[in-house]
């Protein structure tokens, strides 16, 4: 029986979580068929799936969920999150439209690559593995150059993109709570919503923190950040939606996450 490691329990924290932000939302989605509630969801859905497949690989292998947790970490999940955020503070012309089109383009690019064109080292995993540790070619405690489970050559196609899209995502949703808070703030309505935005925004960077680190070398905060970043997002979207009863009809032109 494997190991129940702390990647493995922050992991399900962060599955459950999303799952039921994800649940969430797109019932929002179903009701009220604004379109940034569906980028939102679909990005929710995807943070949601590369957790649960973080929990699959730390007791099985399976290449499809390796791919899953790849492809939604790499590419999907900071894009879509952000994706929402653009949806609600542009409002003129196609932009958001035509920016969501490229999102869907990229993601049919690389999905089918990452599914099935991506040659995986199965022997790299063993139970309990930390995905961050072994996914890449890493050296050992004997200084030993040990193939991942991905070489560099198999990242390269989804590697080109994944820079792209996770700092524009990052910068869109981050950006776009921040800017949400600032103007609540500014008008002195809605204190809950300046709340709510910060802690969306806060939330927000916790992921790209642990992906930084990662690239720097030290993968330790990757699973905590993404645990932190679903909490500290979903809490925001609880303050940022449920007004008090006193709260001021009177609004700012730019709405903030979860309106």
């Amino acid at each position: 029986m494997p190991t129940i490691s702390l990647p493995f329990i922050l992991s399900v924290i962060t599955a459950i979580t999303t799952g039921v932000f994800t649940a969430i939302v797109l019932r929002r989605w179903w009701h009220k068929r604004r379109p940034h509630l569906l980028a939102w969801g679909i990005g929710l859905g995807m943070y949601c799936l590369g957790a649960l497949s973080q929990v699959v690989l730390s007791l099985t292998w399976s290449p499809l969920f390796f791919a899953l947790w790849y492809w939604c970490g790499a590419l999907m999940v900071a894009a879509w999150l952000g994706q929402g955020t653009v949806y609600l503070l542009v409002r003129r012309g196609n932009i958001a439209r035509n920016i969501q089109m490229a999102l869907i383009l990229v993601g049919v690019m690389t999905l089918p690559w990452t599914l099935f064109l991506t040659p995986f080292n199965e022997s790299a995993w063993h139970p309990g593995a930390d995905m961050t540790q072994i996914y890449r070619d890493y050296t050992d405690a004997d200084g030993n150059l040990v193939q991942g489970i991905m070489s560099g050559d198999a990242r390269g196609t989804v590697r080109f993109f994944s820079p792209i899209m996770n700092v524009w995502g990052t910068i869109a949703l981050v950006g776009g709570a921040v800017y949400s808070a600032y103007l609540f703030r500014r008008k002195q309505i809605m204190r809950n919503r300046v709340v709510g935005n910060w802690l969306i925004a806060l939330g927000g960077l916790m992921p790209a923190v642990g992906g930084a680190l990662i690239r720097l070398g030290d993968p330790s905060f990757k699973y905590a950040g993404e645990m932190l970043g679903a909490v500290l997002i979903f809490v925001g979207f609880l303050a940022a939606t449920n007004a008090p009863d006193d709260t001021p009809a009177r609004r700012p032109e730019a709405q903030p996450a979860g309106d």
